[in-house]
């Protein structure tokens, strides 16, 4: 692919991501790691060629929604969330992340804005 000029690399891409998103929305949450892959990823190029409002934007709330599945179908330490700003319309108040530690320790807090969040999770940087 290091030959294809640019814009025939991104009509590929959008081709394969039209094609997915059909696939990923039939698989009933068992591919929402992928679609919230495919999410950050799209975060990481954003921030790469420096543009603003890299893990943001209008899809933010669907990104905390598939997070939210993704936590805990993975049993990660739970967290409850207070997500701030912009996308916290799907969220009007705390939400648990992942699944109650067996051994009874307290959950995490987090209170901030979505884009750090998704960062947090995806273990992406925050400068």
């Amino acid at each position: 692919r290091a030959g294809l000029p640019l814009p025939a690399l991104l009509d590929e891409l959008e081709r394969g991501m039209t094609g997915a998103g059909p696939v990923i929305a039939a698989a009933g949450g068992k591919l929402d790691g992928v679609a919230l892959g495919e999410w950050v990823h799209a975060g990481d190029v954003r921030e790469a060629w420096g543009l603003e409002g890299a893990y943001a934007g209008s899809g933010l709330g669907y990104a905390l929604g598939l997070l939210e599945g993704v936590a805990y179908r993975k049993e990660m330490p739970q967290t409850v969330a207070d997500v701030e700003g912009e996308g916290r319309p799907a969220w009007g108040e705390p939400r648990p992340l992942g699944v109650p530690s067996p051994g009874g320790r307290p959950a995490g807090r987090y209170r901030g804005d979505g884009p750090t969040l998704i960062r947090l999770y995806a273990n992406r940087p925050l400068v």
